[in-house]
């Protein structure tokens, strides 16, 4: 596999598509494209990271939470605290899916008709 840079693989893009050296004009566009590009899915990509990073943050602090809850009440309650903790996670992230989703990203478009969906 041969590694070209931007340059050379715009230049060669542009030399195939006309038999004359290519415009100078041309070519910056087709270099400023695929740094676009790049640029693009890095931001992409940054953005995932940081999702999956602050939802495993919550995720973490729901357990914190829990450990707190546990050592403020006594033996024989400790059970049912945690389990009132997990189902406190669980409705939050089933109220997630179904409200909170649409409001953070808007929801999605259906591809049958214009409307937007509210929930999932």
């Amino acid at each position: 596999m041969s590694s070209s840079s931007t340059y050379e693989s715009c230049l060669a893009n542009l030399s195939a598509k006309s038999a004359s050296i290519p415009n100078t004009e041309d070519l910056l566009v087709c270099i400023s494209s695929s740094f676009d590009s790049r640029t693009t899915s890095t931001n992409s990509a940054v953005e995932v990271f940081y999702l999956l990073y602050a939802a495993s943050l919550v995720f973490l602090m729901q357990a914190g939470f829990a450990m707190i809850a546990a050592g403020c009440v006594r033996t024989n309650n400790i059970q049912n605290t945690l389990l009132k903790n997990l189902l406190d996670a669980c409705g939050a992230a089933l109220g997630f899916y179904t409200v909170g989703y649409a409001f953070a990203w808007g929801g999605s478009t259906d591809r049958n008709t214009t409307q937007k969906t509210f929930i999932g």
